[in-house]
């Protein structure tokens, strides 16, 4: 099929453009019909990833699908020429994407309907083209996937860790740069203020943009793979780097010209700086390649690259092609209907006692609650939660030392899209804590079987913590967060439930105090919890 020889005023006048035309507003309207719940999910869809102003990592992501009609429309005369016989194939890689939209609309995690519609985009030009066309349109089209937004979990295990590295390299350049710095986690200690790098500091707002504009500089440059390969995987040292010389100058003004570098217009004023840096050193990057080839410009072998037309596959029938648009059509549609009505279906609440009665399980524990903040309370967003110290109230009688335990628990009565809690690995650093080791161990339970939790010791300054952390789902306790999301996958499909909690429990390593000591104060408070614990978390 080629378009090339048709007067643009005759253009729907010929009947394949008429077939066309009606073919590809049915499928929008499908695809619009099957997928609108990742684009208005609140806050996970497209959208509101997006545009929201407190997560800005994603705020560029509207600009890539005109980048990649840019690439289509330079290469459109190869794409007429190139056009051979719809592809039945197309159906296998679609059959999956409509998956993911059912398998999103029972768990309501939208990050699979991105997926999906990204998948269905590339193999549209294999299902009305060909192979000839879908070779022609995989790099333009496959670049859309930078316009999913990452699931919530997956950027705060991210975050922790660009801010452990940040902090780190940032203070490291203070030092060189002859300030006095003292680190502790994720906070900053100079001799007249302390700086705690937080979330929006992290550098993501950095990474993801810097990510998608690494992939097009290295579709842009004309070198070898190896060189494109390098351009598009060195945004993220650069992301790291250049975020740390923010940290570094940050602290630097603060400790010589005041604090309110920290924070309002000059804050934000220098990120985008330091994001122009970014760009810099990216295209230093390409430059060096460049004198490596013998040329002074960075723009020598930068450009759109020439693009033959493929030689079609079979030759093209409007038949085929309204036989596959009216497949795919009808499929769009009756996956949407099933998709709307398996997402109105509820959930299964299970019946559990509120946490506000969990200090009365240990009578002979002295309990002291400690109220979440406002803020905390509403980024943690749990149904119920309770933070609680215990102290053993016969030793404090007695006058000798009496380390406490403490328990903090955030239930959660659905865990279906991103609803997650910020894992302490992540947490604690921020407060300023440092761990210092880490493992996930086997730890025993009360009827004789063990479950996997994560241990952890962490410092700051003087004092030394012993932390145990696991997921409480539905009868299952684990660590891994990534095993965690599956089996709420899995529960939401088969037990219509997603419910659960996470569970930490924490004791001070008190001075004089060994380890073993510490530990096994921990685990009787661990066994006596596990003991109650059904009542609150119900399996």
């Amino acid at each position: 099929m080629s378009t090339t020889s048709l007067p643009r005023e005759r253009f729907l006048d010929d009947p394949r453009m008429r077939t066309v035309a009606i073919v590809g507003a049915s499928v929008l309207l499908g695809i619009a019909f099957a997928f609108w719940d990742g684009f208005v999910n609140e806050p996970n869809g497209f959208f509101a990833r997006w545009f929201d102003p407190d997560r800005q990592e994603m705020s560029h992501a509207w600009l890539l699908p005109l980048i990649s009609g840019w690439m289509l429309y330079e290469r459109r005369d190869a794409l007429a020429r190139s056009v051979g016989a719809p592809s039945l194939l197309a159906f296998v890689p679609i059959a999956g994407s409509l998956f993911l939209v059912l398998l999103g609309s029972i768990s309501e995690v939208p990050f699979l309907y991105h997926v999906g519609l990204v998948a269905l985009i590339v193999s549209l030009p294999l299902l009305f083209g060909g192979w000839s066309l879908f070779w022609l349109c995989l790099i333009p089209l496959a670049y859309l996937a930078f316009i999913i937004p990452p699931p919530f979990w997956a950027v705060t295990v991210l975050t922790g860790q660009f801010q452990l590295w940040s902090s780190e390299l940032g203070v490291a350049a203070l030092r060189a740069m002859g300030g006095t710095v003292y680190l502790t986690g994720n906070v900053i200690q100079l001799p007249n203020a302390t700086l705690q790098v937080v979330e929006a500091c992290a550098g993501l707002n950095y990474l993801f943009p810097l990510l998608s504009l690494g992939a097009l500089a290295a579709y842009f440059y004309k070198g070898p793979m190896w060189q494109r390969l390098v351009v598009f995987l060195s945004t993220i040292p650069i992301t790291i780097a250049m975020n740390s010389l923010r940290i570094a100058v940050t602290g630097w003004l603060v400790e010589n010209y005041g604090s309110q570098h920290t924070e309002g217009a000059l804050h934000f004023f220098e990120g985008w700086v330091v994001f122009v840096m970014c760009l810099g050193v990216l295209l230093l990057v390409i430059w060096v390649f460049t004198l490596m080839r013998g040329e002074r410009s960075p723009f020598a072998f930068f450009g759109f690259e020439a693009v033959a037309p493929k030689r079609p596959t079979g030759t093209w029938t409007q038949a085929a092609f309204l036989r596959n648009g009216i497949v795919l059509t009808v499929a769009l549609l009756v996956v949407g209907v099933i998709a709307n009505t398996v997402g109105t279906q509820a959930l299964i609440i299970p019946e559990r006692q509120d946490f506000s009665t969990l200090a009365f399980e240990f009578p002979d524990l002295k309990s002291q609650e400690s109220p979440l903040s406002e803020g905390v309370d509403r980024a943690l967003a749990a149904d119920d939660v309770i933070v609680v110290n215990f102290i053993d109230e016969d030793a404090a009688r007695a006058g000798g030392p009496a380390p406490w335990t403490n328990v903090y628990i955030a239930y959660l009565e659905s865990l279906q899209g991103d609803g997650t809690w910020h894992s302490p690995r992540q947490c604690l650093p921020g407060g300023g804590w440092e761990i210092t080791e880490h493992a996930i161990v086997d730890a025993p339970a009360p009827d004789g079987t063990s479950y996997e939790a994560n241990r952890m010791v962490i410092e700051a300054d003087d004092q030394r913590m012993l932390v145990y952390y696991w997921y409480d789902q539905r009868g299952r306790r684990m660590a891994d967060e990534f095993e965690m999301k599956l089996t709420v996958l899995w529960d939401s499909m088969v037990r219509q439930r997603s419910d659960g909690a996470m569970v930490r429990v924490m004791t001070q390593v008190a001075p004089g105090e060994s380890m073993d000591e510490a530990e096994a104060r921990l685990d009787e408070m661990r066994m006596r919890l596990l003991d109650v614990l059904p009542a609150y978390v119900p399996a």
